[in-house]
C-alpha cells in the first residue's frame, strides 16, 4: 500500500519558519514509524528548503518526495501525490479551515483518509461552534464572544462591557497558538485594533483569560470510543502571542484523572472524529478548562513516540482500517521536545 503523508508547512504551502520546523518534526516522526512496516511505501510533498534534512529518509528508499521549488503551486503537488496514493494522512492547520478543505479533497478523490471526516473537522476547526457545543454539553470552556469585521463596534460592545483585563483575542480558526493575543491593557487593545482592521481575519473570538498550566491530552478516537494515550505539559510563550514552544510527555498532575475525563468526553461529542487527536486545556485550582480539539497528529506525537511501548503509526493504521481501538500501551520514562 502506498501512503501519502502530507504536512502543510513542511510542504511550503505557507512560509513560517517556526511552524515549518514543527511540521517537519511531526512529518519525519510519522515517516520513521511507518518505515518500520515493510508492507507500506510512502510519498510526501516537501519544500526544497528542507533538502538537507531528509537524507536519512532516503536511505530506506521507501519515501518518494515531490519537491516544491520556487513559487510552484503547492495545491497542484498535493493533488498529484494524492492521485498516486492508496491512503492519506493529512497534518495541516485548522486555520481558515485548511485541514477540513484538504480532507474534503481527499474524500472527493475517494482516498482512504487516516483521520477524521471533513464534516467533523469543520466543527473542531471552528472554535466558535466548538465552544458553543461544549458549553451546551456542560463541559468547561472559557467565556467567549464573537467579533466580526470591522471589529470596532463589536469590541466596544462585547469587550469593554463584558470583559476585564487581561483577556484573549484569537482567530475563530487557528493552530499552534498562532494569532492568539493576550491583551493586558487599553494601549495593547488599541494597537491590536489597528492591526485587525488591515488583517485577513473576518471573524475573531474574545475570551476571558484563564491563567494556569497549559496541558494537552493525546488520544485515539473511533466511533465515539476514546483511548487516552498521555497527558502532556505544553510550554507556552505568553508575552504577546500564546504560542507553543515545546512539550513534555508524560505529565503528571494532581488533577490528571479530571483532565483525561474531560478531554475524553469532549472527543465523544464530535461525530466522525477518528484517529489521533489532541485536546488542549488549561488547568488551575478551579480545574481543567477546554481550549480546543486538534483532530490530527500534533506536536505531542514527536515526544510520545519516544516513551510509548508501541508503534503509534501502526496502531493508528489498524484503528482506521478496522474501526477499533488498540490495547492501551505503556509509557516508559519522560521526553521533552523543544522548538
Amino acid at each position: 500500500m502506498k501512503l501519502f503523508i502530507y504536512e502543510y508547512f513542511a510542504s511550503g504551502a505557507k512560509e513560517n519558519q517556526e511552524l515549518k520546523q514543527a511540521g517537519w518534526a511531526m512529518l519525519s516522526a510519522v515517516c520513521k514509524d511507518i518505515s518500520l512496516m515493510p508492507e507500506f511505501r510512502m510519498t510526501t510533498v516537501l519544500d526544497s528548503s528542507l533538502v538537507d534534512h531528509v537524507f536519512p529518509l532516503f536511505i530506506n528508499k521507501k519515501l518518494e518526495i515531490y519537491w516544491r521549488r520556487n513559487q510552484e503551486d503547492w495545491m497542484n503537488l498535493f493533488k498529484l501525490a494524492l492521485d498516486q496514493c492508496d491512503a492519506v494522512l493529512i497534518i495541516a492547520p485548522e486555520t481558515g479551515g485548511i485541514l477540513a478543505e484538504l480532507t474534503a479533497i481527499a474524500e472527493h478523490y475517494k482516498k482512504f483518509v487516516l483521520g477524521s471526516s471533513s464534516k467533523s473537522l469543520k466543527l473542531t476547526c471552528n472554535k466558535a461552534e466548538f465552544y458553543s457545543l461544549m458549553n451546551k454539553q456542560g463541559l468547561p470552556v472559557p467565556r467567549t464572544e464573537i467579533l466580526r469585521k470591522p471589529f470596532v463596534s463589536d469590541i466596544k460592545m462585547n469587550i469593554f462591557k463584558k470583559f476585564s483585563f487581561p483577556y484573549v483575542i484569537k482567530p475563530a480558526y487557528g493552530t499552534g497558538g498562532q494569532g492568539v493575543r493576550l491583551i493586558k491593557n487599553k494601549t495593547e487593545l488599541e494597537d491590536i485594533i489597528l492591526k485587525l482592521l488591515i488583517g485577513e481575519e473576518e471573524t475573531l473570538l474574545v475570551q476571558e483569560y484563564i491563567p494556569g498550566q497549559a496541558v494537552s491530552v493525546s488520544l485515539f478516537v473511533v466511533d465515539g470510543k476514546v483511548l487516552p494515550l498521555s497527558c502532556n505539559q505544553q510550554m507556552i510563550e505568553n508575552e504577546n502571542e500564546l504560542v507553543i514552544q515545546g512539550i513534555t510527555t508524560p505529565y503528571v498532575h494532581p488533577l490528571d484523572q479530571d483532565i483525561i475525563k474531560i478531554a475524553s468526553e469532549a472527543c465523544q461529542q464530535i461525530p466522525g472524529l477518528k484517529g489521533f487527536a489532541g485536546v488542549d486545556m488549561v488547568v488551575n485550582s478551579q480545574g481543567p478548562v477546554l481550549m480546543e480539539i486538534n483532530s490530527r497528529i500534533t506536536l505531542a506525537y514527536v515526544a510520545l513516540r519516544e516513551v510509548i511501548s508501541t508503534n503509534i503509526a501502526r496502531d493508528l493504521l489498524l484503528l482506521c482500517r478496522e474501526d477499533c481501538l488498540p490495547e492501551k500501551p505503556e509509557l516508559r520514562g519522560m521526553y521533552t521536545y523543544l522548538l
